[in-house]
């Protein structure tokens, strides 16, 4: 999913805003960064808000790095996390968060723990304050990952179960509530469920074999009967025999 160039899911998430720290100023851009920002130069450890894309790019090119916890957009409390994997009624993923909330956890976790990976850095060219910073971060994605993964999976079960109830019940949660990916599962399992009602209630309650299925059942027995060799009446008469003229 997150490979594809034209996968709409991964553009939208990549365009979504995170938090990033500079460690080098940049020229000329410090309007275009923070409209705040007094200078025309953005200054070194600035914390400015920036797309996913933009700051992936700019981790992997040195220019600063991502923050572990991103406010308003990836909860911080264990508390939170716990009704985020309850139900889908509790709580509001795309108004409160985000709409594309797991695919956004999912990369930026894994952003974290790879510009913070601690085995592709040599501990003699770090001090040991650096390293349990680094170490932090990477458990922080790793962490961001896990969880993201465990609340897509208790509400995705949850979810399904109501999008196959037969009839015309109303789900108890509100759509809206779901995210982009959700709605659209949320949608294909109704679908599914409305076309198998209409199957069962459109045909005989008798399941019958189909015309090739029957075909085929006649020609494996012919077949069988001239390997065998049929009798006049069709009953089996043994292996044919050469007769004596």
């Amino acid at each position: 999913m997150f490979n594809d160039y034209y996968s709409v899911s991964q553009f939208l998430a990549e365009s979504e805003p995170v938090q990033f720290e500079t460690n080098r100023p940049f020229c000329n851009l410090g309007q275009e960064f923070d409209p705040s920002c007094p200078f025309d130069d953005l200054p070194e450890d600035k914390k400015i808000t920036i797309p996913f894309w933009m700051c992936k790019e700019f981790t992997m090119k040195g220019f600063g790095k991502p923050l572990k916890t991103v406010a308003r957009t990836f909860p911080e409390n264990t508390h939170v996390w716990s009704r985020i994997n309850a139900e889908p009624k509790i709580v509001n993923l795309s108004e409160e968060y985000s709409d594309m909330f797991f695919e956004l956890a999912s990369m930026y976790g894994k952003l974290l723990m790879e510009a913070f990976d601690p085995d592709s850095k040599e501990d003699d060219d770090e001090e040991d304050s650096d390293s349990e910073d680094d170490h932090e971060e990477y458990e922080a994605g790793k962490a961001l990952v896990q969880k993201a993964k465990e609340a897509f999976k208790s509400r995705f079960s949850k979810m399904i179960i109501e999008s196959h109830t037969v009839g015309s019940k109303e789900p108890s949660f509100k759509e809206e509530y779901l995210t982009r990916m959700e709605r659209e599962l949320f949608r294909i399992g109704r679908e599914s469920c409305e076309e198998f009602t209409r199957w069962k209630y459109q045909t005989s309650e008798r399941m019958e074999a189909c015309t090739v299925v029957l075909q085929a059942r006649k020609r494996n027995q012919m077949k069988r009967k001239v390997e065998m060799g049929g009798g006049r009446n069709g009953s089996n008469g043994g292996v044919l025999r050469p007769r004596n003229f």
